[in-house]
């Protein structure tokens, strides 16, 4: 018997079952000790955590797109086209990821760090104001120049103002959480980066109440929590639309913009 067993463990297959009962013990090492140090809840909570963000992130297989896709394949359709071919739902998961990332770059880091990767001092009290929402950092106003809806016109979009270095944003939008030692203000493109209805139509908000006649555009802003060590646990991130009010001098109209957050507006606390 054990020279049979011998030969079996001397085998490919054998040596293949002997790796696998290898890494087995391994694993289950691993378990206890963080059992015993207390450190398994810890695991636990992360892997849930990341769990329950990845499960909000589009895919290629889910029903939405990520931002890349999306502006790869919508980026320079008009805005007609764009509502043609695609819902405004999944465009609004678009742009509710892309608030996701921007404000996931900020998670753990200490104001210091978070300083450092910015053009300017944040406010760190600044908290959102339902009542003005001019409140809170303002990270970039987006401008919708051209919808590409009329003969012969393009898509134009352009970034401006804020703390966020242009380059750096459209990265963090995507995820890519590299950062630049950039003071980029503004930035023009030919691609759209936003695709829900209320990001994309310059003339006011569309799920709203008529607007004041003009051009709106689109503001992104935050606010931040954190914890004892100084870390932030938590960003509010909100995105509305705004221009000059007509009727009152150095004042300003601005709307939430609809979305998947708080009240079901493009409002969201990632944490």
């Amino acid at each position: 018997m054990l020279r049979k067993l011998q030969k079996i463990l001397c085998r490919e297959n054998g040596q293949s079952m002997v790796e696998w009962a290898l890494v087995a013990l391994f694993v289950v090492g691993i378990v206890y000790m963080f059992r015993e140090s207390n450190i398994l809840p810890q695991v636990t909570k992360t892997y849930n955590s990341v769990g329950s963000y990845l499960s909000n992130v589009p895919t290629p297989e889910s029903n939405y797109i990520t931002l890349k896709q999306a502006i790869d394949k919508y980026g320079s359709m008009s805005n007609s086209e764009m509502r043609e071919a695609v819902t405004n739902q999944e465009r609004i998961a678009v742009d509710d990821v892309t608030l996701q990332n921007i404000a996931g770059v900020f998670l753990g880091k200490t104001k210091t760090e978070i300083q450092a990767m910015l053009v300017s001092k944040p406010n760190f009290e600044a908290k959102y104001n339902p009542n003005n929402l001019g409140q809170g950092n303002l990270l970039f106003d987006y401008y919708i120049n051209s919808t590409g809806d009329g003969e012969n016109e393009t898509v134009k979009t352009s970034f401006k103002n804020g703390l966020v270095a242009k380059d750096n944003l459209i990265n963090w939008m995507q995820g890519d959480y590299t950062i630049k030692q950039s003071t980029q203000k503004e930035l023009e493109s030919d691609k759209r980066y936003f695709f829900s209805d209320d990001l994309i139509d310059p003339k006011g908000i569309v799920s709203g109440t008529p607007p004041q006649a003009g051009d709106y555009a689109v503001s992104v802003r935050c606010a931040f929590e954190f914890d004892n060590n100084g870390r932030a646990t938590a960003v509010q991130i909100w995105a509305t639309r705004n221009k000059a009010d007509d009727t009152k001098p150095n004042s300003w109209v601005r709307s939430e913009t609809e979305g998947l957050g708080q009240n079901g507006k493009m409002n969201i606390w990632v944490e």
